[in-house]
């Protein structure tokens, strides 16, 4: 079906646009096309365009149809007849449920391939084995045929062939065999993988110990992080999965720092926004629903598992593998933010940029799956509603945004560390579940290649915008930062989860006022530097 059959009213005159997160009440046109929402009164000079991805339901009574967006937006539009409002909804409905594929090749099939991502999988394995023999870059994944959800090169130890690493992937889930990270300048690294096979009978595998072994020398030991419970990786193993036995991973450390999983999460979301949208309550009831929500809780404990990651490689100098099932999310969680710990460049605009190409992008986090539904899905799935959205997609979760709230959580605690400001993380969370870039399109980098949703790249759009997300407050250092995990230095993401319910107005002008005070300030100094030179070289000419 063409996306114009899909549509029953293109356009519509004499629309009232309002809402809790609209300032003010406006009447104007609404247009509906195969991508975007637009809304438009030049009366009252208003005019809004709302990506068809960004919907997440689409509610309807009478004449008035309520959307609520993935950003957390809710739009109230009031049409002027019952009919008009039903066959709007009834569009809007068919192209938000609109196959990844079909919409993708609607929005992206006239653009020409301008742009090449700065990331791609070769100079990122070249850039981290660095020259260091322990390790080389295989193509034993060529044309995805180990891995599906892996990049066709990846950086394993040198005396491991590809034979073992085959023999590898047949034991791990989905053939997610150990792969390097991070190399920690103490001599420390760190691996990722997905749960062993080891079953009920306590299977074994001699390759896979055999790849794992050889990343530590004689006398030396390692950390395996399960990001399961004890309890999980039990239950993993009675379902044919498991962890890896002591006895034959004897210089291994098995430590279990359990995070949920990605549907606890987006229920968790879904109760934090609703907390959020909610401004006539008390201050009492707002704070029992804000701590009801656990999402602050979750904050917390995945920091803290990151930290624990972070001091085995740094302080112990030991190296870490760390996995959870699948451990195509979790896992990047706390692969990232050790990274973000330790590794300075990562705190550059361009090493984040670079972690989130390497260790989500090409390490097959499933975005598509993980972004199909939002909060408010997740929170209308679990109530009779009279949404017109039936279909909840069971896949999805808000692993990414609390890698990127965490991200906050320390850019918060640490604000001069980091070259980026906090608006570069909230536009990358608006990005990532609809966007007109296609990076975060797919699940994994063979889905991207496939299906061509290599381009335009979200990275070049953010080079055209660098003033805008550079932070003014930045001084390179580098140290190591340590982010507390005490309960009091955890805060709710205001300009994230508060940005449409309370007006964001004087802070915006507040730190927009600040910023211009510390460019002004370094502005002065080079002046200042620049003076004190030329008069010194003058007196230097007069003796």
């Amino acid at each position: 079906m063409e996306f114009a059959d899909k549509i029953r009213i293109p356009k519509l005159n004499g629309v009232t646009m309002r809402g809790p997160h609209i300032s003010n009440t406006s009447t104007g046109t609404l247009v509906i096309t195969g991508h975007h929402l637009i809304f438009s009164s030049r009366s009252e000079d208003v005019e809004l365009w709302i990506l068809n991805r960004n919907i997440d339901i689409v509610e309807r009574k009478l004449n008035t149809i309520t959307l609520k967006c993935k950003d957390f937006r809710i739009i109230v539009f009031d049409m002027p007849y019952i009919e008009q409002a039903t066959s709007v909804a009834a569009s809007i409905e068919s192209l938000i449920m609109t196959d990844e594929a079909d919409y993708l090749h609607h929005m992206f099939s006239n653009k020409s391939n301008e742009y090449r991502s700065p990331f791609d999988v070769q100079s990122q394995c070249e850039k981290l084995v660095a020259g260091d023999s322990m390790w080389r870059i295989s193509n034993v994944n060529k044309s995805y045929r180990v891995c599906a959800t892996y990049p066709e090169l990846t950086v394993v130890p040198s005396n491991v062939d590809d034979s073992m690493l085959i023999a590898s992937a047949k034991f791990r889930q989905n053939g997610r065999f150990p792969v390097l990270s991070y190399r920690h300048e103490k001599g420390s690294v760190l691996m990722r993988s997905s749960q062993p096979l080891v079953g009920s009978s306590s299977k074994r595998c001699k390759q896979d110990e055999r790849v794992i072994n050889s990343v530590l020398g004689p006398g030396k030991r390692g950390y395996i992080i399960d990001t399961r419970s004890v309890a999980n990786a039990t239950n993993a193993k009675a379902r044919g999965g498991g962890f890896e036995m002591e006895a034959h991973y004897p210089q291994w450390r098995r430590v279990n720092s359990s995070l949920e999983r990605h549907n606890v999460l987006l229920d968790s979301l879904s109760k934090i926004v609703e907390a959020c949208n909610d401004t006539t309550c008390t201050i009492d009831r707002w704070l029992n629903k804000l701590n009801g929500s656990e999402w602050l809780s979750h904050v917390k404990d995945t920091l803290n598992a990151a930290c624990l990651v972070a001091q085995c490689l740094n302080k112990e100098r030991a190296s870490v593998l760390v996995h959870g099932s699948e451990s195509t999310d979790a896992t990047l969680v706390l692969i990232s933010l050790t990274q973000l710990i330790l590794n300075p460049e990562c705190r550059t605009i361009v090493g984040f940029e670079s972690l989130i190409e390497r260790e989500w992008l090409q390490s097959g986090h499933p975005f598509e799956t993980r972004h199909k539904s939002g909060c408010y899905n997740a929170a209308r799935s679990k109530v009779s509603s009279s949404s017109t959205s039936k279909i909840f997609h069971h896949g999805s979760g808000a692993t990414f945004l609390l890698f990127l709230d965490c991200t906050w959580q320390i850019h918060n605690q640490f604000p001069c560390c980091f070259q980026f400001s906090t608006n570069f993380l909230s536009s990358i969370v608006d990005h990532s579940y609809c966007s007109d870039f296609s990076t975060f399109y797919g699940n994994c980098e063979s889905d991207r290649k496939n299906n061509q949703y290599g381009k335009p790249n979200l990275w070049s759009h953010f080079d055209q915008k660098i003033d805008e997300i550079t932070n003014p407050l930045y001084l390179p250092t580098n140290d190591v930062i340590w982010p507390s995990v005490a309960p009091f230095s955890i805060e709710l993401w205001r300009d994230m989860y508060l940005r449409w319910s309370i007006d964001q107005t004087h802070q915006k002008k507040y730190k927009k006022s600040i910023d211009d005070l510390i460019k002004r300030n370094k502005e002065l100094k080079v002046l200042a530097t620049k003076l004190l030179n030329e008069t010194q070289d003058t007196g230097n000419k007069s003796t």
